[in-house]
């Protein structure tokens, strides 16, 4: 005999993780099933085959072990059952799980829209399993509408009374499966980072788009495996401290609906500037925040929050304080933003960044928040650099064909004593476009468009801006060409091979072609260029990558 119970409870917290099947996996026993009771069968024929195969291992008998088991497998599009997470208390009980699931045959797959799909399933098993006879378990209805319809409203009022008396417990989670990684969070700029998939996303043949950044993890995850390495870094600790230093987020979360994680930071740096005998040693010492998560497959959330201090090289605090802000702080560090005196020689400067990130659907990203972004392949960028305090900015990435749109709306400040009024900073907007077309499997280019303005009779942020596409110079022309600034540029990749790209920038922002051919350095041409190559794996190191660039702006 084996208990009734045992069944019961499975199937009850048997939770579906992927809602994109219109058809339940459907095992050799159900197909002669109808429609509308396959997905019963599926449980009942699957949670029928853990019991009758599951022995219980010695060591978790022995020691009188009560808990519970937590499942995560996909049933893929060839009907293969593959498991894809395992939390137990003991090894031998994941061992167990793994024994039974490797007999476990090949069944159809799920379907959606009449196409094989894969589908994935979340679990739960309850230990000691109290085994009885399965015959007990009650049968379903081979079709749920040929039910007794007054036996059909009270199966629904149980089950509702149920579900309302459990939604407090049904908020938890066993299992972590690092969802960032195909998330729409961005990658954190970072050039050392960047470099370690930049060859993987310049093979030969890609059609992906490598100049507007930051750039999103599901998009990155497409070409480099970003989660296996991270978990090289790994390390084996049993304890729970050890585990949260070096492995696992500090606080996790996550259902088939919602995650977060919550990470505490720490960096200290400690230098000398040698041409500089009088200072003391050069330190920065940061502390951080770092909230993230995803509700739903299409909207994801990030904020982090720095708190620092430091001390810097005399070459760099003489250029920090020569821009320091009107209101008496004293200098502004570059990258980070306005800093206030710590001590007698140092500088507290927080910084605070977070954004929305929501994607509609396969062709479009929008983005609200507070942070930085960058428009090129190169070390910098004479477009859109990242060497700026952050900003408040709107961005819209359009990607389809071979095309993708980036459109960029940020609100900034001047600091200048110049122009502040009434304690108050001048506001500027700015709005640019980026549109990247690639050409051949060899060949992108790149065009660029950017306007700047003040907020002069109190005109604000002026909506002719807002049309994602138009062309800001007409505009500019035409609402008083004083009021701002327009800007235009170009930029260009070659893969050379999948070792070794060319690329290049060119800025314009006034072009006088007499002036140019006059021999005289008239103060009309403001124009830049950039030339650069990547060399990825050179000479045959694997990890070895060589970067080469020229920036020069005019006038000096």
């Amino acid at each position: 005999m084996k208990f009734f119970l045992l069944p019961v409870i499975l199937l009850a917290s048997f939770l579906v993780q992927a809602q994109n099947a219109e058809v339940y996996p459907v095992f050799p026993d159900c197909e002669s099933v109808k429609y509308n009771s396959l997905e019963d069968c599926f449980k009942n024929a699957l949670v029928t085959f853990i019991i009758d195969h599951f022995e219980t291992p010695p060591k978790v008998i022995g020691n009188n072990y009560t808990g519970e088991i937590t499942v995560v497998f996909e049933v893929s599009k060839e009907g293969v059952f593959r498991l894809m997470y395992i939390n137990a208390a003991y090894d031998e009980l994941k061992d167990e799980i793994s024994r039974i699931f490797s007999l476990l045959p090949v069944i159809e797959p799920a379907k959606y829209n009449a196409q094989p799909t894969s589908m994935q399933f979340r679990l739960p098993i309850k230990i000691p399993l109290k085994r009885n006879e399965i015959q007990e378990l009650e049968s379903l209805p081979a079709d749920i509408d040929e039910a007794p319809k007054e036996k059909k409203s009270n199966n629904l009022q149980t089950n509702e009374l149920v579900r309302a008396n459990n939604e407090y417990d049904a908020v938890r989670s066993d299992l972590f499966t690092n969802p960032r990684y195909e998330s729409n969070i961005n990658i954190p700029l970072s050039h050392e980072y960047y470099s370690r998939f930049d060859a993987a996303l310049n093979q030969i043949g890609t059609n992906n788009h490598t100049a507007s950044k930051p750039f999103l993890f599901k998009d990155v995850s497409k070409y480099y495996d970003l989660k296996s390495d991270a978990e090289k870094l790994y390390q084996d600790r049993k304890t729970l401290v050890g585990r949260k230093i070096w492995n696992e987020h500090m606080l996790r979360f996550q259902n088939e609906d919602y995650w977060f994680t919550f990470d505490f930071a720490l960096d200290l740096q400690l230098g000398k500037d040698f041409n500089d005998n009088s200072a003391d040693y050069t330190y920065n010492n940061t502390r951080a925040a770092i909230f993230q998560g995803g509700l739903g497959k299409h909207l994801n959330f990030y904020t982090v929050v720095y708190e620092n201090q430091g001390r810097f090289a005399g070459y760099f605090n003489n250029w920090a304080a020569s821009i320091r802000p009107d209101g008496g702080d004293p200098a502004i560090i570059p990258g980070r933003g306005i800093a206030k005196p710590f001590g007698d020689d140092a500088y507290d400067y927080p910084v605070a960044e977070g954004y929305l990130s929501y994607s509609p659907s396969k062709y479009f990203n929008v983005q609200f928040g507070h942070g930085k972004n960058f428009i090129g392949d190169g070390y910098r960028s004479l477009l859109v650099s990242d060497v700026t305090s952050p900003y408040p900015y709107f961005k819209l990435n359009t990607t389809f064909w071979k095309l993708k749109y980036t459109n960029t709306w940020m609100s900034m400040r001047d600091v200048r004593p110049a122009v502040t009024q009434d304690g108050s900073y001048r506001t500027k907007y700015m709005a640019n476009h980026y549109l990247s077309l690639n050409v051949t499997k060899r060949l992108n280019i790149g065009l660029f468009e950017s306007v700047i303005w003040e907020n002069d009779n109190n005109r604000g942020f002026d909506i002719n801006y807002l049309n994602p596409v138009i062309f800001y110079r007409a505009i500019e022309f035409s609402t008083g060409a004083r009021g701002g600034n327009a800007l235009i540029g170009l930029s260009g990749k070659y893969k050379l091979s999948n070792y070794l790209n060319a690329y290049t920038q060119v800025i314009i922002d006034e072009f006088s072609s007499s002036d140019i051919f006059g021999g005289e350095k008239s103060w009309k041409n403001k124009l830049g260029y950039q030339l650069g190559l990547k060399y990825f794996d050179a000479f045959k190191v694997p990890n070895l990558f060589l970067q080469l660039e020229y920036n020069q702006v005019r006038p000096l």
